[in-house]
């Protein structure tokens, strides 16, 4: 089954194999935990722990269940504490709404809402538990939108700095990678994450959809598309990853690589060489010619340009001056001694004066503007930016629900 699971867990010692018991064995029957007074029953962990075995197309042994178990509570207590923040602010997710989502989920899989239902139970689970997830997911977006939605604001400044970045490294070797990432602080965790995603890559190996298995485990923004961070350039990946991509052939799935932050497991879909330098950014240029004697009064000229609105009326100031358009064309198209003369120059800005013979000119950068096949589109680049950011906050906003609960989990 293929369905998102926005609050993915941040433990993934649920799956390791070892001498540390994992919090799920230690709970005692009834009740597994209590959230601020609320209780979480061992009942609701077993569903929850089917859940995610299932939606990560995952074999419910025994043994893989009873590992899972620690990241079902997680989750659990995550929801929780979104409910009460959804009861704090009077926000309703309607029976309807729920309803919708899982359409959306039947649709997605080519199923009915009835086939769904029954191969959840056929996996030891329940639509409620799912239900119960899905609820949680849309208060938890709701908050979070109403929260910061009106207050991220992705400036023009960062669109075209990140347009540019992409551009700049569409020179480079290009990969099409799909990311597992399991955040770890501590030593302890480190060797938990590095156990959980050798564990992962063994149940990969036995057959289990990549996508799927990053949409429940996976704690990178990526998760709820399935792993897939689309294009990236190698200079983007973490130095940690860049010589890993470098060798993985597409259709491979690397080893578990530890990084500053946590372990990464990534899977290599397509590898492609970088464009020409310069083939994906349209420049509009505009040139004023005059007399080689006139070229004082187009030096004048050329310190007070200021865009290319006016040009004809400065080029009319100058004796014998004219404007020629020269069209929007790629960087990489353009003649070398021309990419060399607009190198560095603004948007609005005009060249040095150059004279050749008898003649002076300058050229004036009219527009430039980030483009090609390989580059997103501004309104994209604007999304993924606010989509990074309210997913920053509402991590933050979690993290101190957490750190202010009373939360308590039983042990045998």
């Amino acid at each position: 089954m293929n369905w998102k699971h926005w609050t993915a867990a941040a433990v993934l010692a649920a799956l390791v194999a070892g001498t540390a018991a994992p919090a799920a064995a230690q709970l005692s029957e009834g009740v597994a935990a209590i959230v601020n007074d609320r209780v979480i029953s061992t009942y609701d962990v077993r569903q929850r722990a089917h859940l995610l075995l299932v939606s990560a197309g995952i074999q419910a042994t025994p043994e893989m269940l009873q590992r899972a178990r620690a990241q079902a509570l997680r989750d659990l207590v995550d929801e929780r504490l979104q409910m009460e923040e959804a009861q704090r602010f009077n926000v309703n997710v309607t029976s309807s709404s729920v309803d919708q989502r899982i359409n959306d989920i039947a649709r997605g899989n080519n199923t009915s809402v009835e086939a769904l239902a029954q191969a959840l139970a056929a996996g030891g689970t329940s639509l409620t538990s799912l239900r119960q997830q899905i609820e949680a997911e849309i208060a938890w977006q709701r908050i979070i939108n109403g929260l910061y939605g009106s207050r991220v604001r992705v400036s023009e400044v960062e669109i075209r700095e990140t347009q540019e970045r992409i551009a700049a490294n569409a020179t480079r070797p290009n990969y099409l990678i799909s990311e597992i990432f399991l955040p770890a602080n501590s030593e302890q965790e480190f060797a938990e994450m590095e156990a959980g995603a050798r564990r992962l890559i063994e149940e990969m190996q036995r057959g289990a959809p990549f996508p799927l298995v990053a949409r429940q485990f996976s704690q990178s923004p990526s998760a709820a598309a399935g792993g897939d961070i689309g294009w990236i350039a190698d200079r983007e990946l973490a130095p940690e990853l860049q010589p890993v991509a470098e060798r993985l052939q597409p259709g491979q799935v690397s080893l578990p690589v530890r990084t500053p932050n946590g372990v990464y497991i990534i899977a290599l879909r397509e590898r492609r060489a970088g464009a020409a330098a310069g083939s994906s950014t349209l420049v509009s240029l505009r040139q004023i010619s005059a007399p080689a004697a006139r070229s004082a009064a187009l030096e004048r000229v050329q310190r007070r340009v200021q865009g290319c609105a006016g040009l004809d009326r400065e080029a009319s100031s100058i004796e014998g001056g004219s404007v020629i358009d020269l069209g929007q064309t790629t960087e990489s198209e353009l003649s070398p001694a021309i990419r060399a003369r607009i190198d560095g120059v603004a948007v609005g800005a005009a060249t040095p004066v150059q004279v050749s013979g008898e003649q002076a000119s300058l050229l004036v950068v009219c527009a430039r503007e980030t483009g090609g096949s390989g580059v997103p589109s501004r309104s994209d680049v604007e999304a993924r930016l606010r989509d990074a950011e309210l997913t920053m906050l509402a991590d933050r906003y979690l993290r101190n629900l957490r750190r202010e609960a009373t939360i308590i989990t039983r042990t045998q």
